[in-house]
């Protein structure tokens, strides 16, 4: 046996070294197509299942009503409490901070715990689960109360509408009815507790301004007491704005200027009179004498008599009685007449003295006047403090005063710096749950599951699918791909001995399609890939059963003996048989030659068809123990050598049984099966690391019943994916 090898098998080290490092590509578009493909059903059943729970939980879920109302946040009014305004407080709307203020407001946790204090929502099983039992509900607590306005603040939809002043207030229960009451609740509450803070602000403001009227009216009396004492103790007594001195002083001067003018006045006539007096005219001509009735009525008594007189002359002479006598009367009226000027003269130098002297008198009064005043200026200096304090306690004090008289009318004028634009409506049908998002999301769920589910699956089951899965994860050469067998022989209703010899047959009917030509590809690697040329005993394996052992192992027969080869190939698996069925009931095979109850003549069968030979099993009812333990394995390898040039070993499945593991350590090489897209990595690397440990030279592994096609879409970039471009040359050439 020995010499059949032509150098010691490689160590996997050794091989490993062989094969190009593997390219760590990250998965493709056309790999996880193809995974989803491989995976559909799996994918289809798990997102189905997870799309039906979704649309169940939807189902079954309570529906929500959303009533949604409006307020507008209006520009704040003038503040009464303060007695001082600035821009905020002038009728100026309120910037974009203070809106957000308010929607805070809206969402605190006191005005959720007003709306259930007002409403009752306590005693609601929706908002208190405690209220669900049967029987009345006991008295809540303020913690109660708060936990179940923390439900109900849950319940509210507070949103601000854009930049403007609209803040929609919506509430969501389980019946349209209550989410319409319980939000236009929400609203009122939130007006009137803004009304009652602004009442209670100017209540407050009233009461403290009342506290501090009354204390400035104290200090105004006080200063206006200090001020008043003062001037009785310093005579600043004053009316119409100025002091008694003042007052005094300007009488003075104006009786002064009228005395003075008076009696230059009456002086002028005096002179004048005088004048008149010593211009011989006897006063006759003075203003006051040609005024005087009495001179008046003398001059014209004095006329008639002179002319009275003329006549009586002119008629009779000057001793004459009438003439004297008329004389006479005319002097009496004269002397009258001169007396009554005399008189006049002495009044108007009488009351030229007496104007004369009462300027004097006023002249001196107004020195002590003024003497009085300087006093009084000297006594005002100390009195103007007195008077500014007097007059800035009065002014604040009747400032004080005209606020708190507007505070105490602005109580029933108060309004809130809101206003509800839209009362909530009875909504018509629920925003939850929304079947249409639902289903949405019952699909999108779906998508998800089935594919975690495929992402799960492949990454717990992984499995062979391509040359780089082969070589990156087991560490072999890549000995080839053998394809699908026609979906007509593998569903047919024939049994696994006659599907087998169908493929078989198929391979010698159909000598250029794609699955004869993954043989010959196969030939090509066994021939060129192995470093020992003269290795003639090629053993067939694989992890577990079913992976094509059989088929394979007729097929690379026949392929070779088509090429002119002498090949035998040797049932080993004394189990199944697979092989030995195609031959028919042979008495003799295997065992009895390998036993000495045989030659070896007798139990080879040649198949005509190809021109190879097959060594099968006959059939037995007790299987020997360690048979190819036996020396007479070695003899049979021994003798079939010079007669054959590759003797092709089936080997049962390496994991379940011995006997393919004494045979693979006994074989030149060895070729491990596996199944395409079905045995996991971790079973098929098991297997390998088992020929390993036996010192098998595994020289490479090739993937069976491989759906080229379906390969293909996964992009591994192997010769599958380009089956499309060869499918003229796996016909019958036509001879042109």
């Amino acid at each position: 046996m020995t010499s059949l090898i032509a150098s010691p098998p490689q160590l996997p080290a050794e091989r490993e070294a062989h094969l190009p490092a593997p390219v760590n590509e990250g998965p493709r578009a056309r790999e996880i197509i193809g995974i989803i493909l491989q995976r559909l059903w799996l994918a289809l059943g798990v997102g189905f299942v997870a799309a039906l729970l979704v649309l169940v939980m939807l189902w079954r879920m309570t529906p929500t009503y959303v009533a949604t109302g409006s307020v507008m946040i209006e520009p704040k009014r003038e503040n009464l409490a303060k007695t001082n305004t600035s821009e905020n407080d002038q009728g100026l709307p309120p910037d974009t901070s203070a809106i957000d203020s308010q929607v805070e407001v809206l969402k605190s946790p006191a005005l959720a715990e007003a709306v259930t204090r007002r409403l009752k929502l306590y005693d609601d099983p929706e908002f208190n689960s405690a209220a669900r039992g049967p029987g009345p509900s006991p008295a809540p607590s303020s913690v109660d109360v708060a936990r179940v306005a923390q439900n109900v603040l849950g319940h509210t939809r507070i949103k601000r509408v854009g930049l403007t002043y609209v803040v929609n207030v919506g509430f969501a229960a389980h019946t349209p009815l209550k989410a319409e009451r319980i939000a236009n609740a929400y609203m009122d509450t939130y007006l009137q507790r803004q009304l009652d803070d602004k009442i209670a602000a100017v209540t407050k403001a009233n009461t403290d301004l009342g506290g501090q009227v009354e204390r400035l009216r104290e200090e105004d009396e006080a200063a206006q007491a200090r001020l008043a004492q003062y001037k009785i103790d310093h005579n600043l007594f004053s009316a119409q704005g100025a002091t008694m001195a003042e007052q005094e002083v300007s009488n003075l001067n104006q009786q002064i200027a009228q005395a003075r003018a008076d009696a230059a006045e009456k002086q002028a006539r005096l002179d004048a009179a005088m004048s008149q007096v010593r211009r011989g005219g006897g006063g006759a001509d003075v203003g006051a004498a040609v005024v005087n009735d009495t001179i008046r009525a003398l001059r014209q008594q004095e006329a008639e008599k002179s002319q009275q007189l003329a006549q009586l002359q002119a008629i009779f002479q000057p001793e004459y009685p009438e003439v004297q006598k008329t004389q006479a009367e005319l002097n009496d009226i004269r002397t009258q007449i001169q007396a009554e000027l005399n008189r006049i003269l002495s009044s108007v130098h009488a009351d030229a003295q007496a104007s004369a002297q009462r300027e004097g008198s006023l002249i001196g009064s107004r020195g002590s006047a003024q003497g009085g005043l300087v006093a009084n200026n000297k006594a005002e200096v100390g009195m103007l403090a007195l008077q500014q304090r007097a007059d800035a306690a009065k002014q604040i004090y009747e400032a004080y005063l005209n606020r708190a008289n507007l505070l105490a009318s602005e109580g029933s004028l108060q309004q809130s710096d809101a206003v509800v634009t839209s009362l909530a409506a009875l909504p018509l049908k629920p925003t939850s749950p929304n079947m249409r998002i639902g289903a949405a999301l019952a699909i999108l769920l779906g998508l998800l599951a089935g594919g975690f589910a495929v992402f799960v699956t492949e990454m717990w089951d992984r499995r062979l699918r391509s040359r780089g899965d082969v070589e990156a994860r087991l560490g072999v050469p890549f000995a080839g791909v053998i394809p699908q067998v026609p979906a007509r022989a593998m569903f047919s209703r024939q049994d696994n001995r006659s599907q087998i010899a169908k493929i078989a047959k198929g391979l010698i009917e159909s000598p250029y399609s794609s699955f004869a030509e993954s043989f010959r590809n196969l030939r090509a690697f066994l021939t060129y890939s192995d470093s020992a040329p003269n290795a003639k005993v090629l053993g067939v394996t694989s992890s577990v059963p079913r992976e094509g052992k059989t088929i394979s192992s007729l097929c690379l027969a026949r392929t070779l003996a088509f090429s002119g080869a002498r090949v035998v190939v040797i049932d080993c698996d004394l189990r199944k048989r697979g092989l030995s069925q195609l031959t028919g009931h042979r008495p003799v095979g295997l065992v009895e030659v390998i036993q000495g109850k045989a030659k070896l003549d007798e139990a080879l069968i040649c198949d005509r068809p190809s021109g190879a030979w097959i060594l099968p099993s006959a059939p037995m009812t007790t299987l020997p123990h360690d048979l190819f333990s036996d020396p007479g394995t070695d003899r049979l390898f021994e003798n079939l050598a010079p007669h054959f040039d590759q003797i092709i070993l089936e080997l049962p499945p390496v994991l379940g049984l011995a006997d393919a593991r004494i045979l693979a350590a006994k074989a030149d090489r060895v070729l491990y099966l596996i199944q395409w897209n079905k045995t996991p990595a971790r079973t098929a690397q098991s297997g390998l690391d088992v020929l390993h440990e036996l010192g098998a030279n595994v020289v490479g592994a090739a993937l069976t019943q491989v759906n080229i096609r379906q390969q293909a879409r996964y992009g591994y970039c192997d010769s599958s994916d380009y089956f499309s471009y060869f499918t003229q040359y796996y016909m019958v050439p036509d001879g042109r």
